[in-house]
């Protein structure tokens, strides 16, 4: 190593900049979730080597941006170097050594634990058992084959980033090849006997609005079945005084009109927008709750693409797919969500080959069920996802405690009782996992996560863990010990020092009587 590479990394003036450029990171990271959501933020920012600006992006983020792994990387060589450089072999540099030492490792543990660490969730009801744990928010491609002599199933899995760079996807136990057509980030899967459906109703009920308001001698009968309903009628009144009527008897008001070629144009044509704004507003207002609805999810859908100009023929809607489960649905792209709460669900179409010839084309999704594939005499299931990260041991929730104080829904205690068996080690025992109280097992961490009841399972109790598995866990507390370790010694070796050092007596500053 040249002698000037070796003085800059032990430069004081190097760690300076690293801690300005890492205090300026945490400010424009933190800053980005407002804009980003928390979770992008934290990946673009914190999680990566290098941060570009994109098509997009606020004002301030600066073209070119060093990551969260760059300054820690960064840091941990300065650091390392400059303690080589200075370092003394002495009673009196222990501390400093200790210190330094334990500054590393904390940093070292960030890293591991950035790099290293894996968050998922299990998932069961009373009674169900489970030997895996599932992401978040990543997603596999799999071929199940059929179970062996053992009844174990043959998992092929394919890796979301694999999908997405719609690489080619093949493996020595599949006897077909899968091409990815398509790939959407996020998306939306929708019944299309459904769609069909409303769309047909709303396009008749658009042409009917629009027949009803197509002359002048429609007003008057109108407006008098307006009378009838309130709502209607608001609607009239408003359209009405666009045209310069502002009386509350609307039938009169629309006699008048009809008979004015100068207003009754302009009054027919305010209507017919109204009453279609209202019906297409009906249609895009579906509450969250009934987001699981097929028929509401496909009223959402035709209400906002009519309402952006883009006309829905029924007939002229094609499949996702040409087999399997996508000869049913629409797979619509959406824009990807970043928020800690929302959830993406990516899709893609997939076209099989065996020997050269295709399968034909597959929708793949999270929300369509894994589906069958018949290729010589073998059936495989093919499908999206989360990704399943499987253990040499299983877990079976026997029973779920979900307390709350009295007269609140403040939780009280959330509380599942889970029966761990390893039969490789020989182990059956049950154990609890409460908020307070997570279970420590197989280099895995299981937390209280969250609880329910639900009634499709006759009302039995639901239980969801969260799964942390950090290699890294230990060093976090491993270096502050050493940290702390080192400052103590350092302060009570100078205080030792101090202490031990022999005291003179002042001289007498008044000169003596002769």
């Amino acid at each position: 190593m040249s002698q000037r590479l070796w003085k800059f990394l032990t430069s004081l003036k190097v760690t300076v900049v690293l801690l300005l450029l890492a205090t300026l990171l945490v400010f424009l990271g933190t800053l980005a979730q407002v804009h980003e959501g928390l979770w992008e933020a934290q990946e673009r920012w914190f999680k990566s080597y290098l941060v570009f600006r994109r098509e997009g992006d606020v004002w301030w983020v600066p073209p070119i941006f060093p990551g969260g792994y760059t300054i820690g990387f960064s840091m941990l060589i300065s650091l390392v170097a400059a303690h080589i450089h200075r370092f003394q072999i002495g009673w009196k540099k222990v501390g400093i050594h200790l210190t330094h030492a334990g500054v590393a490792l904390l940093l070292v543990g960030q890293l591991v634990t950035d790099m290293l660490s894996r968050e998922s969730f299990m998932r069961f009801v009373e009674g169900e058992t489970r030997a895996y744990s599932e992401a978040h928010r990543d997603v596999e491609l799999v071929a199940i084959g059929e179970p062996d002599k053992d009844g174990r199933e043959r998992v092929i899995s394919f890796t979301g980033k694999a999908v997405s760079r719609r690489l080619p996807l093949q493996n020595a136990e599949l006897p077909f090849e899968i091409k990815v057509l398509e790939y959407a980030e996020n998306s939306q899967v929708l019944s299309l006997a459904s769609v069909r459906e409303v769309a047909a109703q709303l396009t008749t009920a658009l042409a009917t609005l629009e027949a009803k308001y197509a002359t002048p001698e429609g007003l008057a009968p109108e407006a008098e079945r307006a009378v009838e309903n309130e709502g209607r009628a608001a609607v009239w009144q408003e359209a009405l005084k666009t045209v310069g009527e502002s009386g509350k008897d609307i039938v009169a008001a629309a006699r008048r009109i009809a008979a004015d070629p100068a207003r009754e144009g302009k009054l027919r044509a305010e209507l017919k927008a109204r009453f279609r704004e209202q019906m297409l507003g009906a249609f895009q207002r579906v509450p969250p709750m009934q987001m699981a609805n097929e028929r509401m999810r496909s009223m959402k859908y035709v209400g906002g693409e009519i309402a952006a100009g883009r006309t829905i023929n029924p007939d002229a809607l094609q499949p996702a797919s040409t087999q399997g489960a996508g000869q049913r649905v629409l797979l619509l792209p959406l824009a990807p969500v970043r928020g800690m709460d929302e959830q993406n669900v990516p899709s893609a179409k997939v076209e099989l080959f065996a020997k050269g010839a295709s399968l034909g084309v597959w929708a793949v999704s999270p929300e369509l069920t894994l589906q069958e594939v018949q290729v010589d005499g073998s059936t495989f299931k093919i499908g999206f996802r989360n990704e399943r990260y499987y253990q040499p041991f299983s877990l079976t929730l026997v029973k779920t405690t979900h307390e709350v104080y009295p007269g609140t829904e403040i939780p009280k205690n959330f509380q599942s009782r889970v029966l761990l068996e390893n039969k490789e080690k020989g182990e059956k025992r049950e154990i609890d996992i409460s908020m307070n109280n997570p279970l420590r097992y197989g280099g895995l961490t299981f937390y209280q996560h969250q609880m329910g009841r639900t009634e499709a399972t006759g009302g039995k109790g639901t239980s969801a863990l969260q799964v942390v598995r950090n290699p890294g866990w230990i060093t976090p507390y491993l270096g502050c010990a050493i940290v702390s370790l080192g400052m103590a010694w350092q302060f009570l070796y100078h205080l030792v020092g101090f202490l031990s050092k022999p005291r003179t007596p002042k001289a007498n500053s008044i000169p003596a009587k002769a």
